[in-house]
């Protein structure tokens, strides 16, 4: 079966050392859980500097060809905007990440409409993370305001990451049912057959393996998705092929 993370990334970590932290690292990770192409971009760009972490995330997909996927992020500081995003999409970036609560901007600006607007016009993702990863020490992005930013913005493509169980659970179907243009990755996703019941309520072709490598240990998501109750059909549309569509791979 063939596996596109949605959801990974590489670089220094400020809150505990990580054991992989190059894009180095995380092919290897790749390559020990059979996963053939991921979706990146460079910590840095989260955490210190969205231009220096946009030029590693392109550097480390060039080193890389055909298993790293550049995905970009930026923030309205240091003139981050729809134009920006439009050149770094011109340059090989498949898609952008929006960190709201780490850049210190609310969802409900002029950015972040100008942004997903370019994402439109380029047919580029706009995935939100409501967390960075499986940890529940961060601030968590309401996921009823990212319904409110996909509802606004009808021709973009939007990528939730980050919801797990219950509340939060809930929220993320209601969403969906609501906004045709949003899809979700499983990296947090917990709960008994929690995949498959997903799946159920809003199809496999909105549904994407995301693993959030190297935050995160991917064969916990390798496992989860290996053994969710599907059919080999949804099994291949969560594992690749809708990744593959969103990306435009």
């Amino acid at each position: 079966m063939t596996r596109v993370d949605i959801n990974a990334c590489f670089g220094h970590w400020p809150y505990w050392d990580l054991p992989h932290q190059s894009a180095e690292d995380l092919v290897g990770l790749m390559d020990r859980h059979g996963i053939e192409k991921a979706a990146v971009l460079s910590l840095r760009g989260v955490l210190v500097d969205w231009k220096a972490g946009n030029d590693e995330t392109l550097a480390a997909a060039a080193r890389h060809p055909g298993r790293l996927i550049p995905m970009a992020t930026l923030s309205p500081f240091m003139n981050g905007n729809g134009d920006e995003l439009r050149r770094l999409a011109d340059a090989g970036m498949r898609g952008v990440r929006l960190y709201p609560l780490f850049h210190s901007y609310p969802l409900d600006s002029d950015f972040t409409d100008d942004v997903c607007r370019a994402a439109a016009e380029r047919r580029i993702p706009v995935m939100m993370p409501t967390r960075p990863m499986m940890n529940w020490r961060f601030k968590t992005l309401a996921i009823e305001s990212i319904g409110t930013l996909a509802g606004r913005h009808a021709a973009t493509t939007f990528i939730i990451s980050g919801p797990n169980y219950l509340i939060e659970y809930q929220a993320l179907v209601e969403v969906m049912s609501q906004c045709p243009n949003v899809s979700y990755e499983i990296s947090c996703l917990q709960g008994f057959n929690s995949v498959a019941n997903l799946v159920g309520q809003v199809g496999a072709d909105r549904v994407l393996f995301g693993t959030g490598a190297a935050l995160n240990y991917p064969a916990c998501n390798v496992a989860k998705l290996d053994h969710a109750e599907l059919e080999a059909s949804q099994r291949d549309a969560v594992a690749s092929a809708n990744a593959i569509r969103l990306l435009g791979l």
